[in-house]
């Protein structure tokens, strides 16, 4: 039974499989079909519709030979189009098509649409310089890639560049090495039969017609499309008469005419063959016939306003008339031809001049932000290598703090064995041992609460900064993840300064210092302790400043009063969750003080531990932020301000803390 189900199974798979097979090869096709219906001209404008579709088709069955053609043709329809302003899509259809074939890894495509599109479309528009820029940039690149095929590439951009520009010979000596690389290595190159036809052409009008019919030969060889085909043909009829054999020519000419009526895809090209029908029938006399495919030709033209071709059409049919002994309408025809070539010429200055003002800008604006990314990467090494230089100094500290801390406990334990053996040789002086005794101690456990408090509080932030140091010089390029990873060694920065500056407070404060005594301006002392607490304060918590005075100026130091007013804002913020906090001031002339108080409306302290929390390393809550310093340190400063700083016992619904000092107007 059991054989029996899985072998239904297999079977109902087998036919699954078949059937999609059968699907997909159905779907092909009809992509094949929609393909042949609608894509045979290029400048039909139902092609960007059914581009679109073909694509969307593609990309249903991940078919990117069908994918690529639907790109192409979107493309070719603004290449091959008529009208003005065509170059921006252009431009945009060949970055999408470069996109995709870097997509699919298909470095041929990516070159391939950059010289026979980019660098054609300026060709056809005269925009010559740009397209030489272009050909030449694409060239720096393959050959940067180092991929043969691309290279190649680049040849025939250049050849066409140079071609257009009139430089025949510069021309060639880019097709030979397109055919060189090609024969040598044997890239793939889909157009290599053009290039044997166009440099067998310039051979012929150079005079050197020996040198073509191997070259056509070859092209003849290569032919993987009609329109190489023909195009080699065309030639041929060229080299038959200079040779001189006009019947041959004759029958490819009829040859060429025949595959331009078979095959509708060359009908875009069917300007090549006019052109060699016309010196054709030039050549043999048959000067009618030239004139009537002239005047069919202009008619054409005239249509789509190709002035730049027309102008050249009339040279021809002045040099036919010429020799038809036609010399006053052939005169006529050379005035408007040299007129067309002076405005042409000028619309050329202009073109060139407007070039190479571009060139010359892209020049400036690479040069410009080159300079602009070394300036940056200058900044970040510099920003990097102060934050590790920071870094390796706080931990030389630590190291030298560590050291002192185990030299000074070596010598605690030698004074401890000394007092020992003191204690073994001296009874008499037990009790004196015995409180000495106790107060190492207690200076021990001062030190060992110390050492916990500042371990534990620097090795947080000291950890982010080591750690996230390491993922900045990774990540060095990248922008946005340095900016927030530098946030992170910021904030824990600022905290391990924090700490560190309460330690040298303490000791700068334990120390004979002299304070010195400048007018100070209490409301600005104030203000400047409500903005920057103002940060650390919820939306919920009201800060309220409550000045006695307009202005008041009295002899003080500004630092100190911001200091401790400071501290006690920060210790505000963090006991309080909801209410006010409101920083105030009174003046008492009589005493000649001035009281500032902060009121919070937080837990409070209790009574008992009101005294308490004003000696060293003293924290209530041993898991909040700080090494207990900070209301020490405040103390300290206010009697040595000539004042004091107190806590209201009255006050029950929160914390009061009174901080007094003298006052001197001034």
């Amino acid at each position: 039974m059991k054989k029996t189900i899985l072998a239904c199974i297999y079977l109902l798979l087998a036919v699954g499989a078949i059937y999609a097979q059968r699907a997909d090869s159905a779907y092909v096709n009809n992509m094949r079909a929609y393909y042949n219906k609608y894509f045979n001209d290029p400048t039909n404008p139902i092609v960007l519709t059914a581009s679109d579709t073909l694509l969307d088709m593609a990309i249903r069955c991940n078919d990117t030979v069908m994918a690529k053609i639907a790109l192409g043709a979107k493309l070719d329809y603004y290449y091959y189009g008529q009208g003005e302003n065509r170059t921006d899509s252009v431009i945009a259809g060949v970055n999408r098509l470069k996109q995709f074939a870097k997509r699919v890894q298909n470095p041929e495509l990516y070159y391939w649409t950059w010289a026979a599109r980019l660098v054609n479309y300026y060709i056809k528009q005269g925009e010559y310089n740009i397209a030489l820029v272009e050909a030449e940039k694409m060239l720096r690149e393959a050959e940067r890639d180092g991929l043969q095929s691309s290279i190649a590439e680049c040849y025939y951009a250049l050849a066409n560049v140079y071609g257009a520009k009139g430089l025949s010979k510069k021309s060639q000596e880019f097709m030979l090495k397109e055919i060189e690389l090609f024969e040598k290595t044997n890239v793939t190159r889909y157009n290599i039969s053009c290039q044997y036809s166009d440099a067998a052409a310039i051979y012929i009008d150079m005079g050197e017609a020996e040198k073509a019919p191997e070259l056509l030969r070859k092209a003849l060889k290569t032919v993987k499309y009609p329109y190489h085909e023909v195009t080699a043909k065309l030639v041929y009829v060229s080299l038959y008469l200079t040779q001189g054999d006009r019947e041959a020519a004759y029958q490819a000419l009829e040859e060429c005419r025949q595959m331009y009526v078979d095959e509708p895809s060359l009908k875009r090209h069917i300007h090549y063959f006019y052109d060699v029908e016309i010196d054709y029938n030039r050549r043999l006399g048959n000067y009618n016939e030239a004139l009537g495919i002239l005047d069919a030709r202009e008619a054409e033209l005239k249509k789509i306003n190709d002035l730049t071709t027309l102008a050249a059409l009339r040279k021809t049919k002045a040099d036919i008339l010429w020799d038809m002994n036609r010399k006053e309408e052939a005169a006529g025809l050379y005035r408007d031809f040299l007129s067309e070539q002076k405005k042409e010429k000028e619309k050329n200055e202009e073109i060139t001049t407007g070039e190479f003002a571009t060139i010359l800008n892209l020049q400036r604006l690479s040069a410009e932000k080159q300079q602009l990314e070394k300036i940056s990467q200058e900044k970040q090494l510099q920003n990097t290598r102060i934050i590790l230089f920071s870094v390796v100094g706080i931990l030389c500290i630590v190291v030298v703090f560590l050291l002192q801390q185990r030299k000074f406990n070596a010598k605690l334990h030698r004074s401890k064995d000394k007092l020992d053996e003191k204690n073994r040789i001296l009874v008499e002086a037990k009790e004196e041992l015995r409180k000495a005794k106790e107060l190492a101690e207690q200076s021990n456990w001062m030190k060992t609460m110390f050492i916990q408090n500042m371990s534990h509080e620097i090795r947080t932030p000291l950890n982010s900064i080591v750690g996230f140091s390491g993922v900045l010089v990774d990540l060095f390029d990248d922008q946005q993840d340095i900016k927030q990873y530098v946030s992170l060694i910021e904030s824990n920065s600022k905290l391990l300064l924090k700490l560190v500056g309460d330690i040298l407070d303490i000791s700068a404060l334990d120390s004979d210092i002299e304070i010195n005594h400048y007018a100070v301006d209490v409301n600005a002392c104030c203000q400047a302790s409500m903005d920057s607490a103002g940060e650390l304060f919820s939306k919920d918590i009201k800060l309220i400043f409550k000045p006695a005075c307009d202005e008041l100026i009295i002899d003080s130091n500004y630092s100190y009063i911001v200091q401790v007013l400071d501290n006690l804002l920060n210790n505000a913020s963090k006991f309080t969750h909801e209410g006010s906090v409101t920083l105030a001031y009174e003046v008492k002339e009589r005493e000649k003080q001035l009281i500032f108080t902060v009121t919070d409306t937080g837990i409070g302290i209790p009574v008992d531990e009101q005294e308490h929390v004003f000696e060293r390393f003293i924290k209530l809550n041993d898991f909040s932020q700080g090494t207990g310093l900070g209301l020490s340190i405040c103390r300290t400063i206010a009697k040595k301000l000539g004042g004091d700083l107190v806590i209201d016992k009255e006050y029950t619904q929160g914390t009061r803390f009174i901080f007094s000092v003298p006052m001197q107007r001034i």
